[in-house]
């Protein structure tokens, strides 16, 4: 079930060389709604992906709160914030995949040791045929196109069937036919999985495929409640990316 995410005053600074501080989160108060799919939209350095870090919990608010599924994460600690951070689904632009490993163990990987899950091994290899890879399974990453790892690099975030995915730049390094395709399966393993999905974008393609747009600059986001239908009317439709 796709979990709802809350933040409230959210700020988040940090230290740069000559001393000075730059706010990576300003006071950000959103609401996401459990089970959809939710862009933020800047350029490199604007603040989204530390509010991705953020809701993560990879990083931590200086202050403000952030609230998933009702659960305050700054009450979180040890075995309680480890527990959440493996119920959250990651997926970067750069892939991440382990090279000396198969498909099927880079998918198999995040639920080493989660004991509660059963026949571990048949549900990596049930994500990988979800993305169309299972023939492939073998495979060592670098036998892959680009687009082809991004596919394993969501199989392994959504293994573990995560209420909540956070994605930064996922079509980054990918050109826009396949970026189109990777947009497509997002949608349709969300649907099956009833996910929510939060993604850092520059690309007004992805951001068009979203139900909520939040632009984020400085460290402060807004909220553009008309951005979808406009996005949608001027690439052509809600699925075209196009090149950030």
């Amino acid at each position: 079930m796709g979990v709802s995410v809350v933040l409230r005053q959210v700020t988040k600074t940090y230290r740069v060389g000559d001393g000075s501080r730059v706010w990576a989160a300003d006071s950000v108060s959103l609401d996401i709604a459990a089970g959809s799919r939710t862009a933020l939209v800047g350029p490199s350095g604007s603040g989204k992906s530390t509010l991705l870090h953020l809701i993560g919990a990879i990083d931590h608010p200086d202050s403000g709160t952030i609230t998933v599924d009702g659960q305050v994460l700054g009450d979180l600690a040890g075995a309680g914030l480890a527990r959440y951070r493996a119920g959250v689904g990651f997926v970067f632009q750069q892939f991440h995949l382990v090279p000396g490993l198969s498909l099927l163990d880079n998918v198999y990987a995040p639920m080493v040791g989660r004991r509660r899950l059963v026949n571990r091994r048949g549900r990596a290899l049930a994500m990988l045929d979800a993305v169309g890879l299972a023939d492939r399974h073998r495979a060592l990453p670098s036998q892959l196109s680009g687009g082809q790892q991004q596919r394993v690099a969501i199989a392994r975030a959504l293994v573990g069937r995560p209420g909540l995915l956070l994605a930064d730049e996922p079509t980054g390094n990918l050109d826009s036919a396949t970026a189109v395709e990777i947009l497509d399966l997002l949608t349709r393993l969300q649907q099956e999985f009833d996910t929510t999905v939060v993604i850092a974008t520059h690309d007004p393609g992805v951001a068009a495929s979203c139900d909520d747009i939040f632009r984020v600059a400085d460290g402060s986001v807004t909220a553009d409640p008309d951005a979808p239908d406009r996005l949608a009317a001027l690439l052509g439709g809600p699925r075209r990316a196009v090149e950030g």
